[in-house]
């Protein structure tokens, strides 16, 4: 269910790191504007391996009660390149419930393949690993990640105030959030 995850769609494959994705990683998020709405740094390229082989250790211990960390590459079918990455696991603010987030490259932007990769990546954790909810955080100016989550069905909840200090990175961020029941009612989709 995690190890082997192999999602496929119209133009791209969603799977787990591996090792020999480091330098494409490192190249999409080393883009000028990756990390404008992402609240955190900008990884090196030591950094991203780190990332990717915590990643596979995190693999490794997910079940499908507890998600430690589900980080995804997204790869274009065409070229074979990786293109970003998607994933889920735990809310830096709310331990309990499970973020789906995403990143792209500049160049794969505005084609859909975003909404393509978390529309598909949802449908399997509610279908495959039987999650009751998914929540994402967006950036209130991110107009185009507010599109992509309510194109799912996705509905706003709150904005996030008055955190604890060490969470002020996310201060003003917004909270949606979508039950199973609702994703499935609206979606159908089929894995390979």
């Amino acid at each position: 269910m995690f190890l082997n995850l192999h999602i496929e769609t119209e133009r791209i494959v969603i799977r787990p790191y591996a090792l020999t994705d480091v330098d494409a990683l490192y190249a999409v998020v080393s883009e000028p504007n990756f990390y404008q709405f992402i609240p955190e740094d900008r990884p090196s390229r030591e950094g991203v391996q780190r990332i990717i082989e915590w990643s596979m250790d995190c693999n490794q211990k997910n079940t499908p009660t507890h998600i430690h960390k589900l980080n995804l590459a997204l790869v274009d079918k065409e070229s074979q390149t990786v293109i970003g990455f998607c994933g889920l696991g735990p809310d830096d603010v709310m331990q309990t419930e499970v973020e789906i987030y995403y990143g792209i490259s500049e160049a794969y932007r505005g084609r859909g393949i975003t909404s393509e990769a978390t529309y598909a990546l949802m449908d399997y954790a509610f279908k495959v690993i039987s999650l009751p909810r998914i929540i994402a955080v967006v950036h209130p100016e991110n107009l185009a990640s507010i599109r992509i989550i309510e194109k799912l069905g996705m509905r706003y909840e709150f904005t996030y105030h008055n955190l604890d200090p060490s969470l002020h990175d996310f201060e003003g961020l917004l909270n949606y959030m979508i039950e199973a029941e609702t994703f499935l009612s609206k979606h159908c989709i089929d894995h390979e």
